[in-house]
């Protein structure tokens, strides 16, 4: 009997054998894995990826925004004077390229003739195509808006130094150069003229479901020209075929967004599930770690606090009220006296779900708003944060929009270029207003008020309607040095409250030497893992992997 049994077992293991050997392909599949990867679903996914994990947070919370001065944290400030982690950097390097790579994948799914049928059922096919090419053109704006040479992908470029992603045959490459920035802006101004060029306008959709970013083809190429205006802009000076496609698209500015409806944002969702993402960090985090800096609270209120005077001195900017919460509570320190913090930000037991403001606050005057010190050592922010401000309501709706381009800039950039200057300047800071449900009235006595038309006062508004937009309003500081009301190294600004000696003022300090902002974020130390022969061929290039090494286009 037991012969017979070890007979039967070892006959059905090696029928079990078989059959897993038969099917070992179909085993080794992930079940959570989707069998068929859609266009659709990719650019929904990766453009959630890249603005959750590129905007707030870490990377700008931690980089950007502070260094631009929108912001100032309110514990630990060692970013705020430069001094940023490796493995934050790291992150963000990545990400961005992981954005790349989302946007390749559905080139590559609509270039295969073997899924034509299939990709005409996720939206017009031309249109996806033009779609995955416009956004890969965004994401690597900002990686070589950040780090100077970078490695570069081009979908219609045969060009040695961009080897990103692929290379003739389509097969990757593990080390791939790193382009020069002269090639990289160039090539990215042609493919947003082609990409815009290619998209379908009798199709009625981009795609079919997933696309919460354009929506309309007229959409998406208002997008296309607008983002390719800003690029020409930025090289202008130092690229001669920049001022062939200023020419091109100013001669016809209906080519441009026109209106706040033609707006480029991720809206996410209001619900706990997929909110936004200063959302996430404040009510589900639990974390509060920023705060409007003093410099952006002192723009907005007409106040000169800095070395340099305010362009609009004495003019109360309406945004405030929106940009930024007021304090709101009274609390005694130990000698008695009685001071306000804000209670924009804060959790309320009683409620099921975490708030984002009060509404007893609506009618508070300039005086109630107080921003964080911006370059304050970490012993200092004991002192301070109580005293400082929050972001408005607006900003912590979990449905808060991440804005990739909108009218307000493209207005600025017509202005600064000469083209109806007085007009654009207006239409810019009506358009900002508007998107942050300024009232009519208010905006009419703002823009009555009248203030001449310049360099500065355009790139200042601009810095302010870019607010919560860190890396291109940094990228046009870099270029212009506007707005000169930030506050710099080793300059100094008084506290909103003694500090730990009593003293009344500080000075920046960076942590790292720097005498300005910085001029680009260095390498990623992983770099050095993957691919450093290359990385350190470009730092030569670039005159060292350093923050004040100046990008081609940097005064």
């Amino acid at each position: 009997m037991k012969k017979y049994i070890i007979q039967v077992v070892l006959a059905m293991n090696l029928i079990l054998c078989i059959s897993c050997d038969k099917d070992l392909e179909n085993i080794n599949v992930n079940p959570n894995q989707p069998l068929e990867v859609t266009t659709n679903g990719l650019f929904n996914n990766t453009n959630k990826e890249l603005m959750t994990r590129t905007r707030r947070g870490m990377p700008s919370g931690r980089m950007a925004l502070p260094w631009i001065q929108y912001s100032a944290q309110r514990n630990y400030t060692a970013e705020d004077r430069y001094l940023f982690r490796g493995e934050v950097n790291n992150s963000l390097y990545t990400d961005l390229f992981l954005a790349v790579k989302g946007y390749k994948q559905i080139i590559d799914i609509v270039k295969n003739p073997a899924n034509a049928a299939k990709v005409a059922t996720y939206g017009d096919p031309a249109n996806q195509l033009a779609a995955a090419r416009i956004m890969i053109a965004y994401v690597q704006l900002q990686l070589v808006d950040m780090y100077g040479d970078v490695p570069y992908y081009s979908y219609a470029t045969k060009d040695p130094d961009f080897q990103a992603m692929t290379l003739g045959t389509e097969q990757e490459i593990t080390t791939p150069k790193f382009a020069p920035q002269e090639k990289i802006y160039t090539d990215l101004m042609n493919e947003l003229k082609e990409a815009a060029t290619s998209i379908n306008m009798e199709a009625t959709n981009v795609f079919n479901a997933g696309d919460f970013l354009f929506g309309s083809p007229l959409k998406l190429k208002k997008f296309a020209n607008s983002l390719r205006l800003r690029i020409a802009n930025r090289v202008k000076e130092v690229i001669p075929s920049a001022q062939m496609h200023i020419a091109e698209l100013t001669a016809d500015p209906t080519s441009l967004m026109q209106s706040n409806e033609d707006n480029v944002g991720q809206k996410f969702q209001n619900d706990p599930v997929n909110p936004a993402p200063f959302y996430f960090d404040a009510f589900i985090s639990r974390r509060n770690d920023f705060s409007p800096t003093n410099t952006f609270v002192e723009l907005l209120k007409g106040e000169t606090k800095t070395t340099h005077a305010n362009p609009f001195a004495n003019r109360v900017d309406p945004r405030l009220f929106k940009m930024v919460a007021p304090i709101s509570q009274l609390v005694e320190d130990d000698a008695g006296k009685e001071t306000e913090v804000t209670l924009a930000f804060y959790y309320d037991a009683s409620k099921p779900e975490p708030s984002v403001e009060k509404n007893d606050y609506v009618e508070r005057t300039p005086d109630f708003y107080t921003g964080m010190p911006i370059g304050i050592i970490d012993a200092y922010t004991g002192s301070q944060a109580d005293y400082a401000c929050q972001f408005g309501g607006m900003v912590y709706r979990a449905d808060y929009t991440e804005i990739l381009m909108e009218y307000a800039e493209v207005a600025f950039i017509l202005a600064e270029l000469g083209v109806d200057p007085q007009e654009n300047y207006t239409n810019g800071i009506k358009a900002s207003m508007q998107k942050w449900n300024v009232a009519t009235t208010d905006i009419d006595a703002y823009l009555a008020q009248g203030v001449v038309v310049n360099q500065e006062t355009i790139l200042t508004q601009k810095y302010i309607a870019l607010f919560l937009q860190p890396y291109e309003a940094w990228a046009e500081y870099r270029r212009t040095k506007y707005p000169k009301t930030l506050l710099f190294p080793g300059q100094s600004h008084e506290l909103i409250a003694p500090g730990p000696q009593q003293q009344t003022d500080y000075t920046f300090t960076p942590a790292n030497g720097l005498t300005d902002l910085p001029e680009r974020v260095t390498y990623p130390t992983d770099l050095n893992l993957v691919n450093k022969a290359n990385k350190d061929a470009a730092a030569a290039r670039i005159g060292g992997d350093l923050m004040n090494s100046k990008l081609i286009w940097a005064q």
